[in-house]
């Protein structure tokens, strides 16, 4: 019986283009590719030992991937997990690490890349793509400008601003901010629009660009 590598992604044709991708060099003679569209639905597919789980981040909150590979692994502790995210924030991938991925693929991963990394899971090594070394790299040589960069910028935030710019860069939507919160959207809009006047900013997608880029905001 073939060992299964499951591969979750919003977007179909991403989970066919993995297939076929699969498929041309040969995975698929030893094991089978399920496709999933529903993160949901995951769980029930991840419980064969010595199963692959490829998660595409895209659409997600990196705070409910990281909770839920800590339940695979609880489900199934020899899962092996490998992550593929455009974000090359340094502590996100180091916070996936710490929750026991096997393999991190960065944006900028090539087809060869991709397959030595699935090679070096199956063989039950770690693998890190090239994008997201060169990532922990400037950070270990920058990490103590970058501290103190941060430090400065997150004194101009208050514990509320900082509250708000947290689930702003989760994805979610004003409406939301205030009901995890309890204040209203209303006010979920004031400490937005303080927060672009601070950093001089002029839309959101800036500001949580801002906030990814100087740190202020950790995974």
């Amino acid at each position: 019986m073939k060992n299964k590598i499951i591969v979750y992604d919003l977007q179909r044709l991403y989970l066919e283009s993995t297939h076929c991708l699969l498929e041309k060099y040969g995975i698929t003679k030893k094991y089978n590719i399920e496709g999933v569209l529903d993160f949901d639905n995951l769980e029930k597919e991840i419980l064969d030992k010595d199963s692959i789980l490829i998660i595409n981040t895209l659409g997600l909150s990196l705070t409910d991937v990281n909770e839920s590979i800590e339940k695979f692994l609880e489900l199934n502790p020899v899962l092996k997990i490998i992550i593929h995210s455009a974000s090359s924030e340094v502590r996100s991938i180091k916070k996936f690490f710490d929750k026991g991925i096997k393999c991190y693929f960065g944006r900028d991963t090539s087809t060869k890349e991709f397959l030595e990394g699935l090679s070096q899971v199956i063989e039950g090594k770690i693998f890190v793509s090239d994008d997201a070394k060169s990532a922990l790299l400037n950070f270990i040589c920058n990490i103590d400008e970058e501290d103190e960069k941060k430090h400065n910028l997150a004194e101009e935030l208050t514990a509320r601003e900082k509250d708000v710019l947290i689930l702003i860069c989760e994805g979610l939507r004003s409406k939301e901010i205030a009901e995890k919160l309890f204040i209203s959207a209303h006010t979920v809009e004031s400490h937005r629009r303080n927060m672009m006047l601070k950093f001089n900013l002029n839309s959101s997608s800036k500001l949580m660009k801002f906030a990814l880029e100087n740190k202020l905001v950790v995974f």
